[in-house]
């Protein structure tokens, strides 16, 4: 596959979640998120 073809299809993919679409690990039940620390204060 070429580097244009597959920025393609992840720019697909990522719309397509915008969308409503499932990913795959939501679609496994996982429901965990961690959130990531942006500042040194946080």
């Amino acid at each position: 596959m070429a580097l244009d073809e597959a920025g393609d299809r992840l720019i697909d993919l990522m719309i397509r979640t915008c969308n409503g679409r499932l990913t795959c690990a939501e679609t496994l039940g996982h429901r965990e998120f961690v959130m990531t620390k942006l500042y040194p204060s946080a």
